[in-house]
């Protein structure tokens, strides 16, 4: 049990060195999807094979596919419309091109962990915010308010590792 603690440990210190804005913030030399499949690792699922459903795009549902294959997640990565979204087949969320106001609409009305690649304040909507840089590393922000409505439950060694890395800056 300690050993698979400070293995996810060492992932995450090598994954996501945190420094503190308004929100949370993270820096990262992986892409979002990489980010993205590590960040669920941090989260207590009731399913031992959590499905993350992106929204609206194939096209980055089959990279998540890809990477979760390759680095031997256990998700099921599914592509769905969002009209035709039902909260029993998905365990998070990702938006990739849904505006923010629809964004947050949704989760108004449905309490699921979710990811966003086109919210780079983070004030609204997701809670997690991934923004792909030009050289391609990923940076996040982490929207407290939208983590509390999602009801899952985020290793809180993980977020007091991001409160202590907050206070070293």
């Amino acid at each position: 049990m300690v050993h698979i603690f400070f293995k996810k440990l060492y992932r995450f210190l090598w994954v996501l060195p945190l420094v503190y804005s308004s929100n949370l913030f993270a820096y990262t030399s992986h892409n979002i999807y990489t980010t993205t499949l590590s960040i669920l690792s941090y989260v207590k699922w009731n399913t031992t094979t959590p499905n993350l459903c992106v929204v609206d795009n194939a096209a980055v549902a089959n990279q998540f596919q890809q990477v979760s294959k390759q680095l031997k997640y256990p998700y099921v990565i599914s592509s769905i419309k969002l009209e035709s979204f039902t909260s029993n087949n998905c365990s998070a969320i990702f938006f990739s091109h849904t505006p923010i106001a629809t964004q947050q609409q949704f989760l108004n009305r449905y309490s699921i962990l979710s990811f966003s690649m086109n919210n780079k304040d983070c004030e609204l909507g997701s809670a997690f915010c991934l923004v792909s840089k030009l050289n391609g590393d990923t940076s996040f922000k982490i929207n407290l308010d939208a983590l509390t409505r999602a009801r899952v439950h985020v290793d809180p060694r993980v977020l007091l590792l991001a409160k202590n890395v907050e206070n070293d800056e």
